[in-house]
């Protein structure tokens, strides 16, 4: 006899158009993954009905919860669809054609991007916003310095003409990028989502392939998302869910279609990966300060919507979205110490990617340090603990971007 075992475990997905409503055409998609939680939770009511023999008639099943999610090694494109369904959006926003433009001859300058001719189009450096974040990507052809450096620097836009992108001075351009003179086979790439109000829902299963058995939960919402950045060790994170609906354990699989294999770029890492950590405009990257970890948090707070008549849930609903996350920083000056005691208002942007430039940066444009908490026992390094909520911005109409970069 075969028991299920774990490592033969896959969670596949596949979007909604109807909440709760498992489409009957298309494909399911394999998640890569390192441990799910999705689960349901029953709820049984004893009867209070009081007898002579002192036991009690029974019980009734009465609701159930859905809710858990899956953990995982961040790498691009995998987890997309739930990005988007985490702010609110229906897809990323591309520049060029699915985030990457036309390829250009390409000329570098500390404080500038330009082209040999102009790209047009979407691929129009007209079309880029000022204080948007970009990445160059290289062509094959490129020297293995320009390869690493392009693929762990971010450039935020100044401004743009026709032929060439004036970057923010706190993203000149230096080192390997540095010198290079009408070559050809360039590209930037840019996508990007923001906070909004477009909600969708996936049936989420998870296959015990050894075994043949399927367990689908059904009108599956992202609640939250936690992301991990820590010393030595893959940027790791999680998704959370609330659902409406489980049908049990089946013997085949619900979705329709044959699995679409998952993506295949590396994970990446808190070590090599990490290209951005930007504070108030400043790089914090081991310039001024060393930071030991990073937690990053974007919670939805959902909750289920019960009714008269339905076991499980009628709906979700999701209250404020609010983001927080906590720097762990090693003390050398009163800087961040004054900032949080102070209650200034600032800004945070952190990136990574992986070796070929595939990666992702999150733009914080308002937070402020909610404490300070300092380390102070034993004989070890004193460390400023802060954490940090972001709010809404005025000034960009935002909390939050989350920007994509995708080697051509």
């Amino acid at each position: 006899m075969t028991y299920a075992s774990n490592a033969f475990g896959q969670l596949r997905y596949i979007a909604e158009a109807t909440r709760g409503v498992t489409p009957g055409s298309g494909n399911g998609v394999n998640l890569r993954q390192t441990g799910p939680s999705t689960k349901a939770k029953t709820k049984f009511l004893k009867s209070e009905e009081i007898r002579q023999d002192r036991l009690t008639s029974g019980s009734a099943l009465v609701d159930m919860d859905i809710d858990g999610g899956f953990n995982f090694e961040l790498s691009g494109k995998e987890y997309d669809p739930f990005l988007c369904n985490l702010l609110g959006q229906a897809a990323f926003t591309h520049y060029g054609t699915a985030g990457v433009g036309t390829t250009f001859s390409l000329t570098t300058a500390s404080g500038s991007l330009t082209a040999a001719v102009a790209p047009t189009s979407t691929s129009a450096f007209t079309t880029l916003a000022a204080g948007s974040w970009i990445k160059v990507i290289p062509p094959v052809g490129a020297t293995a310095a320009q390869k690493a450096y392009f693929a762990d620097a971010w450039f935020k836009v100044g401004s743009t003409t026709s032929t060439a992108i004036t970057l923010d001075a706190s993203t000149p351009v230096t080192g390997a990028g540095l010198g290079i003179t009408t070559t050809a086979g360039y590209a930037i790439s840019q996508s990007s989502i923001v906070n909004g109000s477009t909600f969708g829902s996936f049936t989420l299963e998870y296959a015990l392939t050894d075994i043949g058995k399927f367990l689908p939960f059904r009108g599956m919402q992202v609640g939250n998302m936690d992301l991990s950045l820590d010393v030595g060790a893959m940027v790791k994170g999680s998704f959370g869910f609330i659902g409406q609906g489980h049908d049990g354990m089946a013997t085949a699989t619900t979705l329709p279609g044959s699995p679409v294999a998952s993506q295949t770029l590396d994970p990446m890492n808190a070590v090599t990966d990490i290209g951005a950590i930007y504070e108030n405009g400043t790089s914090i990257l081991g310039a001024t300060s060393f930071i030991k970890s990073m937690k990053l948090s974007v919670n939805n707070n959902p909750r289920a919507q019960k009714a008269l008549g339905i076991f499980g849930n009628a709906g979700v609903a999701l209250g404020e979205l609010s983001i927080s996350g906590t720097l762990d920083v090693y003390v050398e000056s009163e800087t961040y110490y004054n900032k949080w005691l102070a209650g200034t208002n600032t800004s945070l942007s952190v990136g990574v990617s992986d070796d070929a430039g595939n990666g992702y940066l999150f733009d914080f444009d308002k937070i402020k340090f909610t404490d300070g908490g300092l380390t102070t026992q034993g004989r070890d390094d004193v460390m400023l603990s802060l954490p940090f909520e972001a709010f809404y911005n005025s000034a960009t109409n935002r909390g939050i971007r989350i920007t994509r970069s995708v080697a051509a």
